[in-house]
Order: C-alpha cells, then structure tokens, then sequence
C-alpha cells in the first residue's frame, strides 16, 4: 500500500470563531483550503489522500496537504478569511499524522478520525480507525 486516504469527521462543527466570512477545509500546502461534504446527522467529513513512504527512520508522509518536516508531519483543518486581513488564517486546527501507523490495514485502506472538539494547538493523540470504502 503506498497511499492512503484519510478521512476527517467534525460532528458539530465550532460556531464561527469569528463574524466574518471565512473558508472552512483542509489545507494544501500551497494555502488553499479544500472544502468537506455534510454528514446527514450535521458536522461535516473532510477527505484527502497521502502517499506513504517507508524510510529508514519509519513511515514518512507526502502529498498536497501534508505539512511538517519528517516525524512530525500533520494535516490542517483551516478556517481561511475571505478578504484581506492580517493573516490569511483565522483558525488553524493542526491533525498529527504521527499515531497514523498503528492504524494502518491493507485491507482497510482508508483511516478515519474524528476532531470533533479539537482545539488548534491541541497535542493529545489522535484516535485512528481503518475502515473500508
């Protein structure tokens, strides 16, 4: 298995940190954020795909949304202003890739976590689930 894709839940999404217009998905690492689908029950589910790589330090991630340097890679949930502000982010909630091996099952290509409630400079673990399609 070289890629995986990985799945984002926030059941109840925070209300607005902020009352202007604001952008809402996963970060690429050009600045964009990707937008999520609804869940039928509210929240919303966030998709992206990563490539694996095995090194020998370990497992090592790339892909367009991958952030961070080797060990410590994550992904961003990201709240982005629409108009000029002075910075781009009004909210960052950082999602660390490093419990992600544990998780991982051939036959389940597909890792899935839910943030809901996470804060942006949050450093628990996250709580991986492989599930398939």
């Amino acid at each position: 298995m070289n890629e995986l894709t990985i799945r984002l839940l926030v059941t109840a999404l925070p209300e607005q940190p902020h009352p202007e217009p604001v952008d809402l998905g996963i970060q690429d690492t050009a600045g964009n954020v990707h937008p999520g689908q609804p869940l039928s029950k509210g929240g919303m589910r966030f998709v992206c795909r990563l490539e694996l790589l095995r090194r020998p330090a370990g497992l090592d991630f790339r892909g367009q949304h991958v952030h961070g340097r080797p060990g410590a890679r994550f992904l961003y949930l990201s709240w982005k202003r629409r108009a000029a502000g002075p910075a781009p982010w009004l909210q960052r909630v950082k999602v660390p890739l490093t419990d992600v091996e544990a998780a991982i099952n051939p036959a389940k290509p597909i890792l899935q976590a839910d943030i809901t409630g996470r804060r942006p400079h949050d450093v628990t673990p996250i709580a991986w689930l492989a599930v398939v399609r």
